[in-house]
């Protein structure tokens, strides 16, 4: 019994250990440089057992992507559910998140990747638009249209261009991986002083 159960769990693990084989190779080569060949070496499996859990790099690369963004998502996805949580606070909570689970981890590499070389691989590209961009700005609209209705933008303008909330993310990004090393960014002095320029201040005076 102990042994059957066991074997059913092998499967998931040895995908989760590929996963992580995949960033690291990602996050030293480059999307283009990695080869399958090279993700199996770092997992210290045979490459065909790659290809039995994902038949492309790009799959590979895809199901990364998913796996940091889905939980963002959907913890800021399921705040908009209760209409009384001001919009600075979801629009927080997702900073929060970014900085937590993306840009102080090696995850912070794949967005790196996709600005540089998603160009290159349209597969990709098309998912994290389709699957990431399109949901989180659907998710933004909601925000910041009822912070609108509500006052609590200092330019309701904004609410049409939700793309702006996402700026901040993507430039720590930038930043951590091309000039970290010349010259610090506090990332969370970034975004409050983003939230304080975004939205009006308790009580309403602008």
């Amino acid at each position: 019994m102990p042994e059957k159960k066991r074997e059913r769990r092998d499967p998931e693990l040895r995908r989760a250990e590929i996963l992580k084989a995949a960033l690291a190779c990602f996050a030293e080569r480059g999307f283009a440089a990695t080869r399958m060949e090279d993700v199996a070496a770092r997992a210290g499996i045979a490459k065909g057992t790659v290809y039995l859990h994902f038949p492309d790099k790009e799959r590979l690369f895809i199901e990364l992507v998913s796996g940091i963004a889905s939980p963002i998502l959907g913890e800021v996805g399921g705040m908009i559910q209760n209409e009384t949580i001001p919009a600075r606070t979801v629009v927080s909570m997702f900073y929060s998140l970014f900085k937590r689970e993306v840009l102080e981890t090696e995850r912070r590499h794949m967005l790196r990747l996709i600005l540089a070389e998603g160009p290159m691989f349209p597969v990709v590209t098309e998912f994290y638009h389709r699957e990431i961009i399109t949901k989180g700005l659907a998710i933004l609209r909601v925000v910041l249209g009822r912070a609108a209705a509500r006052g609590e933008l200092r330019n309701p303008a904004v609410a049409e261009v939700p793309q702006l909330v996402m700026a901040p993310a993507l430039m720590t990004v930038v930043w951590a991986t091309l000039f970290e090393g010349y010259e610090h960014l506090d990332a969370q002095k970034l975004f409050d002083t983003f939230l304080n320029t975004l939205f009006v201040p308790e009580g309403g005076a602008k």
